[in-house]
């Protein structure tokens, strides 16, 4: 690489790619944004629906972890596709991440906005506009600040990641306290029995539990800014899905203990806010609005940095416009990826803004974004397995942690997306699937005019003699 295509090296800690991808996943967003859509999917299987999702993205967790092993690149899931698959996939792996964050700004900044009416204006905090409105300033905000360079975001971000898992434990522990005295239903295990869920339900809410997870993998997107960039990066995520896993099941149990199905519903995405003051009496209550802003606010910045640079490696890769590929000259940020999707992001918020409320956008966003987001992990799993498919037969560990495991949850992604695709109605699987294709216009435009490397150089796999031999993006 020239130098003025290097990204900062060694600027984040092994426990910032932790705290990264907790903060990518954000738990009291997720758990605020994305309950009323569960428990609208699979009632009270909640738990269990956020546990066997937790199994399948553990698998492509792995994957993650032992590709980023191969190759330390900032494209990281479009590499890794491209460069072990086909370079087709790879792009298109790429591109669905960049729409899953162009929708999730409105999805991430909708929460915000909404909190931040409930702390100043609690009048307005359901009035669409208003909330639409807020969570745009919120947006341009952390826009403006991942610009300006990755230190001050992972300082920023370390501290919100910090404040915020707090507040949810101790939210955690006051709803146990509060809720197990006069339970709206008392704890049962069957929460998490398989035999709850018919097939219908159990395919709706694994849609929805995939949302709850996504983001962890901003710390392979991060990797060519982190110490051992070969191995924190997969670490943190994996680390960063164990620590969302307990918080998302104790907050969801003491969720279902506390509320009925209508009140979650009515809740919407002011869900959080709502069990703050049914356990603690204002102002100690906004704690829970708190952790809400401060999580909604750190994800918005993780989306915003995992688009960026997989904008960024794509530019420098020329597969799409080489001006992504450029940094700026002071603070080394891919200053360009982040006002074009800023513009779309803009662009969108304004037609959010015509929505007849507030839950009915967030729920075809998140399951727009669910089936976005099943794309390319599906296909950052079978990467993994293809990539080692000649270690394989080496011994088991390797065979199920590099094959099977990764393979088995990117095949249930993808069942899961294709049976949900004809419940989910036309307008979402048109946003969920059209942005997807449009794709295609760009994957061929700048293929065609720059003829880039990328699609004529050999595709790579590991070998016993390779396989510690990592490589970086040229």
């Amino acid at each position: 690489m020239s130098g003025k295509n290097q990204l900062k090296h060694n600027v984040l800690s092994k426990a910032d790619s932790v705290i990264m991808g907790i903060a990518g996943t954000a738990p009291a967003y997720s758990l605020s944004a994305s309950t009323a859509a569960l428990i609208g999917a699979v009632g009270l299987m909640g738990p269990g629906s956020i546990l066997y999702a937790a199994i399948v993205m553990f698998g492509i967790a792995f994957a993650f972890m032992y590709l980023n092993r191969w190759r330390s690149d900032a494209g990281a899931s479009y590499a890794w596709v491209g460069r072990a698959m086909n370079p087709s996939l790879g792009f298109m792996s790429g591109w669905g991440l960049i729409v899953a964050t162009c929708l999730f700004m409105i999805a991430g900044s909708l929460p915000a906005g909404s909190v931040t009416l409930d702390l100043l204006a609690p009048s307005l905090k359901d009035n669409v506009m208003a909330v639409t409105l807020v969570g745009a300033v919120w947006f341009l905000a952390m826009n403006v600040l991942i610009m300006v360079g990755i230190q001050i975001t992972a300082k920023f971000q370390k501290v919100m990641t910090i404040v915020e898992v707090a507040a949810l434990m101790v939210i955690a522990v006051g709803a146990f306290v509060r809720f197990s005295a006069h339970p709206v239903q008392p704890f049962s295990w069957s929460w998490f029995a398989p035999t709850g869920f018919n097939f219908n339900t159990f395919m709706a809410g694994s849609l929805v539990a995939v949302f709850y997870y996504w983001g962890w993998d901003v710390t392979a997107n991060l990797t060519e800014e982190t110490e051992d960039r070969t191995r924190a990066p997969g670490l943190g995520g994996v680390l960063g899905m164990i620590g969302i896993f307990v918080l998302f099941e104790l907050m969801q149990v003491a969720m279902q203990m506390g509320l009925s199905a209508d009140q979650i519903t009515s809740a919407s995405t002011n869900l959080l806010p709502v069990v703050g003051d049914m356990i603690f009496p204002r102002p100690w209550g906004n704690i829970a609005i708190l952790a809400v802003l401060i999580s909604t606010v750190a994800t918005l910045e993780t989306s915003l940095l995992q688009a960026s640079r997989t904008l960024f490696a794509m530019g420098r890769d020329r597969v799409i416009s080489a001006k992504f590929g450029e940094l700026h000259p002071r603070f080394q940020t891919p200053w360009l990826a982040g006002i074009v999707i800023g513009i779309i992001a803009l662009m969108m918020f304004v037609l959010s803004s015509f929505s007849s409320g507030v839950n009915t956008l967030m729920t075809d966003a998140i399951n727009a974004i669910g089936l976005q987001i099943a794309f390319y992990y599906g296909l950052t799993g079978f990467s993994c397995a293809w990539y080692y498919r000649r270690l394989l037969t080496r011994d088991i560990k390797t065979f199920f942690m590099r094959g099977l495991w990764p393979v088995g949850a990117s095949v249930f992604l993808w069942c899961v997306a294709l049976y949900d695709i004809p419940q989910l109605g036309l307008l979402t699987d048109t946003i969920g699937i059209g942005l997807l294709i449009i794709g295609l216009v760009p994957l061929v435009y700048y293929r065609l005019k720059y003829r880039s490397p990328f699609y004529s150089s050999g595709l790579e796999f590991s070998s016993a003699e390779t396989v510690s031999a990592p490589t970086t993006p040229v």
